[in-house]
């Protein structure tokens, strides 16, 4: 026997699985029921008789048809008032169309004033907002060489070295292939320069002596760029060129003298007063994007020029430090870097007739 409890219980789970029961019938009914319409009006439309064809699919549009049949409805339509010569009617379903399927991709297959009319429509993104992250190889580019030891003997270098950086960007199109992209991101370039000075002595000996150093700085950088864009099968590959304006934040670096003997590194210097607070690059590069549902995944290569001057020439000669212990003294320079990086944007649409 069951008690009061247990029959009660029973009773209310009674009460919640049949009503899901006879929902989910009932959606498999209409669902089978809008498949019958479907096909009845595909039949329609191939005989020409077109007057009754929006009344039969109007109940099904909002719920009954999976996302693929809708689709199929909505092109069904549109070749319907167009057919009829009702202009007003495809555009307002072409539009109403587009904003439920933003991202729809012409088929093979799609009749060719179905395709007129949809190449008639904005159907780009209005734009995209998204953010990326990856590592840089910086280099500097020398300008004017500087030392504390006779240039004539002496041997200067710089090395690339791996930094970091990760931005957040926004793009918009100009037209259908011209992107427009205007970023704001944090990065840290790392480097290194060394001057090797030999001298033969007296006694025909010689001996090397070499002063290092590493530097690091930490930037905001702000890129505006435009991207050419070209698609080849799903992925779209593009171009770009720009510039943009960076802004040091933090700059520091350890020296380093050698001799053939020994070895004797210093400390780590502040060299934020010693350096320009803004400098410029140019930028080109290249990239891919692969598109997904509302947005794309992005690879993007860039080459930074530097342009101008990072070093405060008046500040050259004034780190005691530097030149005094570590014989090593600021060459006027600019920062070429090469950049990597992987981001997720997400999309924006707004379709509109086009002018």
């Amino acid at each position: 026997m069951f008690s009061s409890a247990q029959i009660t219980h029973k009773l209310n789970i009674t009460f919640i699985i049949l009503p899901l029961l006879f929902s989910f019938l009932f959606t498999l009914k209409a669902q089978k029921d809008c498949v019958s319409t479907l096909q009845e009006a595909r039949k329609l439309y191939d005989l020409g008789m077109i007057d009754d064809i929006p009344k039969m699919l109007a109940p099904c549009m909002e719920e009954g048809f999976t996302r693929l049949q809708r689709i199929e409805a909505y092109k069904l339509l549109i070749l319907v008032y167009l057919f009829d010569d009702e202009q007003f009617e495809a555009e307002k379903t072409m539009l109403e169309f587009l904003k439920k399927y933003p991202e729809y991709e012409i088929m093979p297959n799609d009749p060719v004033e179905f395709v007129y009319l949809f190449e008639s429509f904005r159907t780009t993104s209005v734009f995209s907002i998204g953010f990326s992250a990856g590592f840089n190889l910086s280099n500097p580019r020398i300008i004017e060489p500087y030392s504390m030891y006779d240039l004539s003997n002496t041997k200067l270098s710089n090395t690339s070295e791996a930094g970091y950086q990760v931005a957040l960007g926004i793009g918009r199109y100009l037209s259908k292939r011209v992107l427009l992209n205007i970023e704001f991101s944090y990065a840290q370039n790392k480097y290194s320069f060394e001057d090797i000075h030999s001298i033969v002595t007296e006694n025909g000996n010689s001996l090397t002596e070499s002063a290092s150093f590493e530097e690091q700085i930490n930037k905001f950088s702000f890129p505006v760029t435009a991207a050419f864009e070209f698609k080849i099968k799903k992925m779209l590959y593009y171009i770009r060129t720009g510039g943009s304006a960076d802004y040091i934040v933090n700059a520091s670096g350890i020296p380093t003298l050698r001799s053939d003997e020994i070895s004797s590194p210093g400390e780590k210097t502040d060299l934020l007063k010693y350096r320009k607070s803004l400098y410029f690059n140019g930028i080109i590069g290249s990239g891919v994007r692969y598109k997904i549902p509302r947005g794309y995944l992005s690879i993007d290569m860039r080459y930074n020029i530097g342009i101008n001057n990072i070093v405060k020439p008046e500040m050259r000669s004034s780190n005691a430090y530097l030149m005094s212990l570590f014989k090593y003294k600021d060459d006027d320079f600019s920062i070429n870097s090469f950049t990597f990086s992987v981001g997720y944007y997400f999309s924006f649409y707004n379709p509109k007739k086009q002018k």
